[in-house]
């Protein structure tokens, strides 16, 4: 009788994008008013950009719903910036059981912007207009600001991230809490997807806040199968507690 075939995977692999952030919300309010400012002014650095009260709900949401349809997690990675430290504060305290590890992973943090870091669309054409026409040549995936990464960059310290779960979390329930640069990456990593695939999802399925991206083993030899992509379960959890009169 042949001998099992063990996936070197996680058994669960949970990636979460932070709620909603001041710097969202104040890119949203720009875009509502259609206002033209070149900088969202924002009182800290981009590290340290916090939750707003809804993102607060929304990440509370998420975990509850994580609690109630996943088993327990061994670990939980979180990026460095405060955006998702509170995120994943948040959540894993709606879960029945804590994580046996909690690590705050640098390789899971923000896309780097560099030169462009707290620019508008606006202020990018009007303040880095060699900046614009070169990212308009070069194409959004490849495009790198002095200073900054390309998706391909940080698809570099995603994969090597993946060498880390296989290492450390074969069989095992990882959850993941990124941004959603980071969260694309995955997909083209772990589906093996192509440039214009990416850019086709960030333009028509952009990663909603909070929302989760599922990945489980497959048996033997195999590698993951998605199983959600942008749930966002506070969408109705919010709704249903503060229903819109």
């Amino acid at each position: 009788m042949n001998a099992p075939r063990f996936s070197k995977w996680p058994a669960l692999l949970v990636i979460v994008r932070h709620a909603e952030s001041l710097a969202n919300r104040h890119r949203d309010l720009l875009r509502e008013s259609r206002r033209r400012d070149t900088h969202l002014n924002l009182p800290t650095r981009d590290v340290d950009v916090p939750l707003t009260d809804h993102g607060r709900a929304q990440a509370r949401a998420t975990g509850r719903h994580l609690r109630g349809q996943c088993p327990p997690f061994h670990a939980a990675y979180v990026s460095p910036y405060e955006r998702t430290r509170q995120t994943a504060d948040l959540l894993l305290a709606e879960l029945a059981r804590p994580p046996r590890e909690r690590i705050i992973e640098e390789r899971l943090r923000e896309k780097e912007f560099g030169i462009l870091e707290g620019l508008t669309k606006h202020g990018i054409r009007a303040l880095r207009e060699e900046e614009h026409e070169r990212k308009e040549r070069i194409g959004k995936y490849y495009y790198r600001p002095p200073g900054g990464e390309s998706y391909p960059d940080v698809n570099l310290r995603v994969h090597s991230f993946l060498g880390t779960l296989v290492r450390e979390h074969a069989s095992e329930n990882v959850l993941v809490v990124t941004h959603s640069v980071v969260v694309l990456c995955f997909r083209r990593l772990l589906e093996r997807m192509e440039e214009q695939q990416v850019l086709e999802l960030d333009r028509t399925d952009d990663v909603k806040n909070a929302s989760l991206l599922v990945y489980e083993s497959e048996p033997g030899p195999g590698g993951l199968a998605r199983r959600a992509w942008n749930l966002a379960p506070w969408e109705t959890a919010i709704d249903a507690v503060n229903p819109i009169s």
